[in-house]
């Protein structure tokens, strides 16, 4: 009877596990040789991206960190070449399917009912991808190992991928993976690991990720906020005050109504305050990448 309620206690958990966006991803690694000696020098191929490109300096400060924690040093003179192309290919298009709910009216007089729809779109498909291969500097350039990550889905953006790619980089240089390897990415999995840098140890399969990235959200802008006490405290406010509000995937504050939308918890609060509170806190916001931002947040306004 104990077996049978630890069964069932088990499987009500796991109706509670929070469910995981799965990202698809290949791999394609191969190893000759783990170079002896790693200094080296990287060298970017992409036609049409110069190495003093915003685009490439931007990736550079994220790639270092891996290429340091492999052991390698970056010089020159140097003896390897790492050669990297990465970006973003057009595939080709895919057909869609979704399901909307419509209304249907079996009688005028009825209430209606809800009618599944089936309908169908056409998507670009992006391929998105990193490669970098290690070649022996010198007359030869011997290859000794070569790395390809890359990622499929519906958005052109290089950089909302970059992350996720660098993360199965880093695992795979210096590796063979016996042969290409697609799978699935669960962004539990990535942000513990790559946003957090958990140990394995340390991450947890009931991890919920969005939760964690809007309390990080906050926090940074609580931060920010707090930095800027003075601004608000030119507001007219007396007294440390909590507020309610609504960001854009923009990082702006939509359109609302102060008594409403803006909801200032407390005495009521004049509007000429609310319009300084915004004016001062808009500047503050960060676009709030994978975050539903149909959410309302709150944060604390100080007064100093």
């Amino acid at each position: 009877m104990k077996k049978l309620f630890l069964f069932v206690s088990f499987l009500m958990a796991g109706c509670q596990l929070p469910i995981e966006k799965e990202i698809p991803v290949s791999v394609d690694s191969y190893l000759r040789k783990v170079p002896p000696v790693k200094t080296a020098v990287v060298h970017l191929v992409n036609e049409k991206m110069a190495a003093d490109d915003i685009e490439y300096l931007q990736f550079f400060d994220k790639l270092k960190p891996i290429l340091l924690s492999k052991g390698y040093r970056l010089t020159n003179p140097a003896a390897l070449i790492l050669r990297l192309e990465f970006g973003v290919k057009k595939e080709k298009q895919v057909s869609v399917k979704s399901t909307i709910d419509t209304m249907k009216y079996d009688h005028p007089a009825d209430e209606p009912s809800v009618l599944p729809t089936t309908q169908y779109n056409r998507l670009d498909e992006y391929e998105k991808y990193i490669s970098l291969t290690a070649v022996q500097s010198g007359r030869n350039e011997t290859p000794l190992w070569k790395t390809t990550v890359s990622l499929k889905d519906y958005a052109s953006d290089f950089r909302s991928a970059q992350d996720k790619l660098l993360y199965l980089l880093s695992r795979f240089i210096e590796k063979d993976s016996g042969y290409r390897i697609s799978a699935n990415l669960t962004d539990t999995e990535f942000y513990q690991r790559y946003a957090l840098n958990y140990s394995a140890a340390e991450a947890s399969a009931l991890f919920v990720t969005e939760p964690e990235m809007r309390r990080r959200y906050l926090d940074g802008l609580q931060k920010r906020v707090n930095a800027h006490a003075v601004d608000f405290k030119k507001c007219g406010l007396t007294e440390k005050r909590e507020i309610s509000f609504r960001v854009s995937p923009f990082g702006t504050l939509p359109s609302f109504d102060f008594k409403e939308t803006f909801n200032i918890a407390g005495t009521s609060v004049k509007e000429k305050v609310r319009e300084c509170i915004a004016r001062s806190l808009e500047p503050l916001l960060e676009p709030p990448h994978d975050l539903d931002t149909e959410q309302p947040m709150s944060i604390v306004i100080p007064a100093q």
